[in-house]
């Protein structure tokens, strides 16, 4: 390739190379008024999704990001108290404990998932009672991914954060989580069932930790999948 060629080349896709970087690099995500998607989070080589929820006197994270200074620099500087709680027990990682002793953090899990064998830290408060966080924030019991998995459903903006009790693929549908196989503490029937109880609720995003989104049209996606009229 000679000179002239590479000069045209590197004039047309420089701004696509910082751009791209730019995207990647960026700390967080806003995805509605007052709700934030994680960036850059992994569990186990896998990208992930995390959620920072900001509510009038607090700040709700949906399960615990890895700790960077950066982060905790964002989180501090809504100057609200911090509280995380899990969507089932294998997200609950170390540095979870990190998080609780740098700025204070309370951290909520299902009782059914103390002993839950992912489990990395030891959560502020195991609950069997479904614990209330605001007016617009209802905690959901969806056992099945694991005993003590929760969705949790933010009703201003119809958004149902799923935790891996159901997810979103590539083409825009429910990613079919029946040819999976399962452990000792997942249960396909009470996945299922759990589902089913999301159909209830008033939502139109779902916002996972394992694999896609699903915005807009979340709730009819969850119908087709569960062939419910």
């Amino acid at each position: 390739m000679n000179t002239l060629k590479r000069l045209i080349l590197l004039i047309v896709y420089l701004p696509c190379m910082f751009a791209c970087k730019s995207k990647t690099d960026t700390l967080y995500t806003k995805l509605s008024e007052n709700i934030y998607e994680i960036n850059n989070q992994y569990f186990y080589d896998e990208k992930v999704h995390i959620y920072l929820i900001v509510l009038k006197d607090k700040l709700l994270l949906f399960d615990i990001p890895a700790y960077s200074e950066d982060l905790e620099t964002f989180i501090t500087s809504f100057k609200k108290p911090v509280y995380a709680i899990l969507s089932h027990g294998s997200c609950g990682i170390e540095d979870g404990t990190k998080w609780q002793s740098r700025i204070n953090l309370k951290v909520y899990a299902h009782s059914k998932d103390e002993n839950h064998p992912w489990l990395k830290m030891k959560p502020d408060f195991f609950f069997s009672e479904i614990p209330f966080f605001a007016d617009n924030i209802e905690v959901i019991y969806t056992p099945g991914h694991s005993r003590g998995a929760i969705c949790l459903l933010e009703k201003k903006s119809k958004s149902l954060f799923t935790g891996d009790t159901v997810y979103g693929d590539k083409t825009g549908n429910i990613k079919d989580f029946r040819k999976e196989s399962y452990t000792e503490y997942e249960n396909l029937n009470d996945r299922l069932s759990s589902c089913k109880k999301l159909l209830k609720y008033d939502f139109e995003n779902i916002y996972p930790f394992h694999y896609e989104m699903i915005k807009k049209t979340a709730k009819e996606r969850l119908q087709i999948y569960l062939n419910v009229k």
